[in-house]
């Protein structure tokens, strides 16, 4: 299994067996028409083959619990060895668009197999052979196909301007063939094409999505978002509230502190004020905000005399900033030519309504 593979199967697991979150705003794993399970273990017999394998294999199934047709199992045997097992593996159920023939990865063998997409709702046996022999059985449920969706959860308070909105469609179902949707609204400031994401989605290869940012000015209103398939045909729309912060609101002023200096090659420890960084030389600058503006995780700037441009923060995901307030950071070059003094920096946030300085000083080259 290649590496994508490997991430794709890992993040289905992970969606599948509820242990993945939903994510608002600054975007988050999902999965469409995905069926919610634990995986499910099973213990075989010894098998019938004397040449598969003398241990007891065990087979651990996804996906293979309110299955839709036309969606993938993954399924994993362990307890045989590559050289027990070879290219001999094999799946087989009257639920499979035919057999899946499993693949060695590192300590098991796995397989992503699809089911057919006229399977009727029931449960359908699930046998695994080494050489002709089973080592294990198991059993899928399908249940009824759904009719193709096209989603777009909005903020849980209100979605605001400039703030990223998840789109999903998911047609698997019978007849449905295109890969071409797009999404166009009055509040995106361009049409957004959802794309088949096999990370996220690999268990369903008919689900489509994509992350979109709304324009950072507009007005408040309802908006509609109108979802096209191929050749322009008009398949869904859905309608989104858009309201900007008002005074009173917890995200209107935020609650910002900052901004920080502090050496770059040191990082960020707090309590960096009266920083002094030699002409010439870099300085980070740090910005904290419990309730930032939407979409300012690209859009803050620190501005300073001192620097040599304008200093553009990005938003810090990394595990250092874990326990912290959303918080913004970047590394900027004082000029070479500057006079010893104390400079401000300054850094204006929620459409201006925000502004805060401070002073670094700055001494002889």
């Amino acid at each position: 299994m290649n590496w994508s593979r490997a991430v794709a199967v890992t993040a289905a697991c992970l969606v599948l067996s509820g242990c993945a979150t939903a994510a608002s705003g600054a975007g988050a794993a999902h999965s469409t028409g995905a069926s919610a399970h634990t995986a499910h273990k099973t213990t075989s017999t010894t098998p019938r083959s004397p040449g598969a394998t003398s241990g007891k294999p065990e087979l651990i199934l996804n996906g293979q619990t309110g299955a839709r047709p036309g969606q993938r199992v993954h399924m994993m045997l362990y307890g045989v060895s590559r050289a027990q097992g070879g290219d001999a593996v094999t799946a087989r159920s009257p639920a499979l668009d035919g057999s899946a023939r499993l693949e060695w990865e590192g300590d098991h063998y796995w397989a992503l197999a699809t089911l057919k997409m006229t399977d009727k709702p029931g449960w359908y046996p699930l046998t695994v052979a080494v050489h002709g022999g089973t080592v294990a059985h198991d059993r899928i449920q399908v249940v009824r196909s759904q009719r193709p969706s096209f989603t777009l959860p909005a903020s849980r308070y209100v979605t605001r301007p400039g703030e990223p909105v998840w789109a999903g469609y998911d047609d698997l179902y019978p007849g449905e063939r295109g890969t071409d949707f797009t999404v166009r609204s009055a509040a995106l400031p361009a049409p957004v094409r959802l794309v088949h994401d096999e990370n996220v989605d690999s268990y369903n290869p008919r689900a489509f999505s994509a992350r979109m940012r709304l324009k950072p000015v507009m007005a408040d209103g309802t908006y509609t978002f109108r979802l096209y398939g191929p050749h322009g045909r008009r398949i869904a729309e859905k309608h989104v509230k858009v309201r900007t912060s008002r005074p009173g609101d917890r995200d209107y002023l935020g609650k910002a502190h900052g901004p920080e200096f502090y050496d770059p090659g040191e990082g960020y420890s707090g309590g960096t004020h009266g920083f002094r960084v030699g002409a010439g030389r870099q300085v980070a600058v740090m910005w904290h905000d419990e309730y930032p503006d939407a979409g300012e995780q690209t859009r803050l700037t620190a501005t300073s005399p001192a620097f040599t441009g304008a200093l553009r923060l990005r938003y810090d995901d990394s595990k250092a900033a874990d326990g912290d307030d959303p918080r913004f950071f970047g590394t900027a070059t004082v000029r070479s030519d500057l006079k010893p003094g104390r400079y401000p920096v300054t850094i204006v946030a929620h459409h201006g309504r925000v502004k805060r300085t401070e002073y670094v000083t700055v001494t002889a080259r």
